[in-house]
C-alpha cells in the first residue's frame, strides 16, 4: 500500500491542478489546494485555501510534495519565474519535493535538438500571446536547470493538446518521455487531465526521476 502523503496543490482551481489535486485526492492522500479563489464545485476529500503564492510559506510546511500548477496569465503574466523561485526557495526549505507544471514547447523534437520554442519555424506559427506564455514556461525551467538549492524538483511537460478546450478522454494509459516530445503513430501529441493527473501521481507514490523534464502523452 501506498504512504499517504501530504501533497499542496498551487493553482489548484486551474485545469491541470483540479485534475491532479482530483486524482491525488482519490488515492487517499491529503490534499491542499492553493489560489486566489475557491471553486463553485469543490472536490470531495481536498482542502481549499485562499492565498497569494507569497504568502504561502506556513502552509507548506510538513508537506512531502508541492505541485505548481500557475498558468503566465492574469496576475501571474511577466512574473510566473519569480513566483516559481520563491516557491523553490520556500519548498527546499520546507524539505518537500516540486513538482511545476510546464508546457510543450519546452520539449524538444528530438534528443539533443533545441527545446521548440526556441526555434523560429515553431514560435512563429503560434499566436504572440502564446508565444509570450510559453516564454515565462521556458524561464521557469532554465531557472530549475540552474537551481542551486538543491531541491527535488520536477517539471512536467503536458502534450500539445491538453487544455480544458481539448479536455480528451479517459484511456487509462500514458507514456512518459524525458524532454523529448512524443508522438502517437497520426503523429499527433495530446494527452486527457485525468490521464494527465495519473502520470503526475504516480511519479509522486514511485519516483523514477529526479532534478529533470519529463513529458507526458499518449
Amino acid at each position: 500500500m501506498t504512504a499517504q502523503k501530504k501533497i499542496i496543490v498551487i493553482g489548484g482551481t486551474g485545469y491541470a491542478g483540479s485534475a491532479i489535486a482530483r486524482e491525488a485526492a482519490k488515492r487517499g492522500h491529503t490534499v491542499s489546494s492553493v489560489s486566489r479563489s475557491t471553486p463553485v464545485e469543490r472536490i470531495e476529500g481536498v482542502t481549499y485555501f485562499t492565498s497569494n503564492v507569497a504568502d504561502i510559506g506556513s502552509a507548506i510546511v510538513g508537506a512531502d510534495v508541492v505541485i505548481g500548477a500557475l498558468s503566465p496569465r492574469g496576475a501571474n503574466v511577466g512574473a510566473l519565474a519569480k513566483t516559481y523561485g520563491q516557491l523553490t526557495r520556500q519548498v527546499a526549505d520546507a524539505g518537500a519535493r516540486l513538482i511545476l507544471i510546464g508546457g510543450f514547447s519546452c520539449l524538444r523534437r528530438q534528443l539533443g535538438a533545441p527545446r521548440m520554442l526556441e526555434v523560429e519555424s515553431f514560435s512563429s506559427e503560434i499566436p504572440a500571446e502564446i508565444v509570450a506564455e510559453a516564454k515565462e514556461n521556458l524561464d521557469v525551467l532554465n531557472s530549475l536547470l540552474t537551481d542551486a538549492t538543491g531541491v527535488d524538483w520536477l517539471f512536467v511537460s503536458p502534450g500539445l493538446e491538453f487544455s480544458a478546450w481539448t479536455p480528451g478522454e479517459d484511456l487509462g494509459h500514458y507514456r512518459i518521455g524525458d524532454d523529448v516530445a512524443l508522438f502517437d503513430e497520426n503523429g499527433k501529441s495530446a494527452i486527457s487531465g485525468i490521464d494527465f493527473a495519473r502520470a503526475v501521481l504516480d511519479e509522486i507514490e514511485s519516483p523514477t526521476r529526479h532534478r529533470a523534464q519529463i513529458g507526458v502523452a499518449y
